[in-house]
């Protein structure tokens, strides 16, 4: 079994800690004490337990500091892989296994995927397409390259996660205000992200078409295409997405077009030793890029995978990062769709939480969920996230129909209005 280093954690980050250590590997878990990823519940305590050391350092991203607790760890105990999935620290710790010389995407190759405006730089110079874009530090820059993208057209932070700070600015009147609300998000987040949403601002034309992401590992030599997932955004709000379904549906034309797309712009950006999450938007024109992650699917997209192929794909993370051989020969392409689904509800209103719950279970047969309880009337908010369900279906078209029920008897007899 291996030792790994783990720099940082977000809630995909805490739940591979406690499925790498199932797998019978020690870790030595790094923590900023100035930004922690994680909501802190039980669940998150138990799995903090189990971990052989923890280190707690102020400052993750002073690369110094950093390799100077690395070497400390090493000395106690040889390091055999370092492995992060929390999307702000991959930087870092692309660092840390650079210097012990580790399987571990470059630090050239991070940066050229968490920089926005290099990700789609060297889509330009390889000749791969591309959405028009700029990148700026300011108000007055943002008015001077308005023109040259045109209108609908995309604001966000060159190193933004999770749509942090992203704005969809549909025509002239909406741009300052959009500025400005960004600025005002920027502001508000921890100081130590702050210092990487400050980095520059990139402005994009607007991609319409249906959102897909890939998931790809690279075990040095090769890659591998393991999934393309699709994503079910919002109807009132495209930044939101509040369903996954594996795989996409989309055509083989366009899933041979993803596919190859996709293994273009990680040759590009020069991605290797490590598992990736690459968003893309199907144009009329073919799959184009939306941003690239350097590291495993988050959320609740491993769980999702997992349950749908029969694989582990965590096992696979502590292969590929170890440097062991990993067999992808069965990648179990079972015939079945599985769905990963957000309940969020649209508007202020009160429910019973053991109706909803009853009305779930009684639809569908979940391989896991989180749903409330309780009996008594109870208040829920706009934006307010009551539960989660994985399902797995014979079909796109079975999946969609029984979601079409579920939302109308849910609005209909429940009084609750939920994102779709």
């Amino acid at each position: 079994m291996a030792h790994f280093l783990i720099v940082n954690a977000n809630l995909t980050g805490m739940k591979t800690l406690s499925c790498i250590m199932d797998l019978g590997h020690e870790i030595t878990y790094i923590e900023s004490s100035s930004f922690v990823g994680y909501v802190t519940t039980t669940e998150t305590d138990e799995i903090k337990k189990r971990i052989q050391r923890i280190y707690y350092l102020e400052d993750t991203d002073d690369f110094s500091k950093l390799i100077k607790v690395a070497v400390n760890v090493n000395n106690i105990q040889k390091i055999d892989g370092v492995i992060c999935v929390a999307e702000n620290s991959m930087e870092s710790a692309s660092v840390v296994a650079e210097y012990f010389d580790l399987p571990f995407p470059s630090s050239v190759a991070v940066t050229n995927s968490r920089n926005k405006e290099k990700t789609r730089n060297l889509l330009d110079l390889n000749g791969i397409r591309n959405a028009r874009y700029a990148h700026i530090h300011s108000r007055d820059e943002l008015e001077q390259v308005v023109a040259t993208i045109g209108y609908p057209l995309v604001i966000k932070p060159g190193a933004s996660r999770n749509s942090f700070g992203t704005a969809i600015v549909k025509n002239a009147d909406q741009l300052i205000i959009a500025w400005e609300e960004i600025q005002k998000e920027v502001e508000a987040a921890p100081l130590k992200m702050q210092e990487q949403y400050r980095r520059g601002f990139i402005i994009e034309e607007y991609l319409s078409g249906k959102m897909v992401s890939v998931e790809v590992l690279h075990d040095g030599e090769k890659a591998t295409v393991l999934m393309v997932s699709g994503r079910q955004r919002s109807i009132s709000n495209e930044l939101i997405e509040y369903r996954i379904d594996m795989p996409a549906n989309i055509t083989t034309v366009e899933l041979s077009a993803c596919k190859d797309y996709t293994l273009s712009v990680i040759e590009a950006l020069q991605l290797a030793h490590g598992i990736f999450h690459i968003e893309l938007i199907l144009t009329k024109a073919g799959p184009i890029l939306v941003e690239v992650n350097p590291r495993l699917m988050g959320s609740y997209m491993p769980y999702l995978y997992n349950n749908l192929t029969g694989n582990n794909i965590f096992a696979w993370l502590a292969d590929v990062h170890s440097g062991k051989r990993i067999d992808l020969k069965n990648l179990a392409v079972t015939g079945k769709v599985a769905s990963a689904v957000r309940f969020d509800v649209v508007r202020d209103t009160e429910y019973i939480p053991e109706s909803f719950r009853k009305a779930v279970l009684k639809r569908f047969a979940p391989v896991y969920c989180e749903l409330p309880e309780g009996e008594q009337v109870c208040p829920v908010f706009a934006g307010q996230t009551i539960g989660r369900m994985q399902i797995i279906v014979d079909g796109h078209s079975q999946l969609q129909n029984m979601l079409n029920e579920f939302y109308n008897y849910v609005s209909t007899d429940l009084n609750l209005e939920l994102l779709q």
